[in-house]
């Protein structure tokens, strides 16, 4: 049998010692705290056991020392985002299903059928696109019957913006996205569909429009969002905002949500617009809960004039601060996947808007086209 090189005796070594260092580390930390709640993992961690008083005890108290020892070591945490860190570095593999890594370390959401309906695998049926159609007629009527007009937009998914941030494994097919085909029956038939891609894809070159570690856009990207809303929209004498890129100059830290989903300690350096920016001194009064599925919200400004309902997602907190410059005063409706328009439009009817505007990220926009057959 041959002898192990030097260099391969010292390799061997050095593990060993790290494997030892490590150890003795995490015992020592392990015996001098004890933590009750895991803030990243939404649990609470197992407590040293009391000692066996009967059998079933005894018979347990293995498994439950075990859960105690792996919840409680030391250096779980430290070696829970060194196993991450290396994993996502350097394998490309993340412990959360629910999160990709792309090129460039992009983080993308895979829930959902994201994946499928950036790959295109997930058409509309002529039946929903039909659906689709009526669903937003419906709601025009009415807004007209309120004496309001009415706009839905869809916020895109990451994916569509920087579709060259992710991974090369995944193709795409070459058809129509649920979106293009929602446009393509709802734009011949006149109805108020507004599109924020093609002011999204040309802003990407002032800066970035949604965060790397996250799903939602930026503050620049809500701007831009808001930009093309606000000319669209049907009133008359509504101010806009005209800001650049230059003007998001306040610096700060961001904790992206795909980030912790990841378990990944990665913060990136976020920009939002300058306070000087301002038109008008907003009031706002902060979101109460309607429902389990719907939230409220409002903000005044004296400045400006007319009534909107906004309904809208996640992406609603970034949008607000420009809509909330603009009109008079604006009624914020929360809502958590899908919730029936016959819900909302109790609220809808009582606060009496000048405007109604619904959003949708991208990856639901099949809830309107399945709207029909649940309302």
């Amino acid at each position: 049998m041959s002898q192990m090189s030097l260099s391969a005796r010292i390799y061997a070594g050095a593990l060993i010692g790290v494997a030892l260092l490590f150890s003795a580390a995490g015992l020592i930390t392990t015996v001098v705290r004890q933590t009750a709640i895991s803030s990243g993992e939404n649990r609470t961690f197992a407590q040293l056991p009391a000692w066996p008083r009967s059998c079933a005890e005894w018979e347990s108290f293995p498994q439950r020392f075990d859960d105690y020892f792996s919840d409680q070591f030391g250096l779980r945490t430290l070696l829970l985002r060194l196993n991450t860190n290396v994993g996502a570095l350097l394998l490309g593999r993340l412990p959360s299903n629910r999160v990709i890594l792309g090129k460039d370390e992009w983080l993308f959401y895979a829930a959902e059928d994201s994946l499928d309906l950036y790959a295109n695998k997930r058409p509309l049926s002529d039946g929903q696109l039909e659906n689709a159609r009526e669903s937003l007629a419906a709601r025009v009527r009415r807004a007209k019957q309120l004496g309001a007009a009415y706009m839905f937009v869809v916020a895109p998914d990451k994916h569509t913006i920087y579709p060259e941030h992710m991974p090369r494994f995944l193709a795409r097919r070459d058809r129509p996205s649920q979106f293009d085909q929602l446009l393509a029956v709802t734009n011949p038939a006149g109805l108020p569909v507004v599109d924020l891609r093609p002011a999204l894809m040309r802003g990407k070159a002032d800066g970035l429009v949604y965060y790397k570690d996250d799903t939602h856009w930026t503050d620049w990207g809500a701007y831009l969002g808001y930009r093309t809303l606000m000319a669209a929209q049907p009133l008359q004498g509504v101010p806009a905002l005209q800001l650049d890129a230059g003007q998001f100059s306040v610096a700060r830290d961001f904790k992206g949500g795909l980030a912790e989903m990841a378990n990944l300690p990665w913060t990136e350096r976020a920009v939002g617009v300058d306070p000087a920016a301002a038109r008008c001194a907003v009031t706002t009064v902060p979101f109460e809960r309607l429902s389990p599925n719907l939230s409220i919200a409002r903000t005044r400004c004296a400045e400006a004039k007319h009534k909107v309902v906004y309904i809208g997602d996640s992406f609603t907190d970034w949008i607000m601060t420009y809509l909330s410059q603009s009109f008079g005063e604006v009624v914020y409706i929360a809502r958590s996947g899908f919730t029936p328009w016959r819900e909302m439009q109790p609220y809808v009817d009582r606060e009496a808007p000048d405007l109604i505007i619904e959003q949708l990220v991208e990856r639901h926009v099949s809830s309107i086209a399945d709207a029909r057959a649940r309302e």
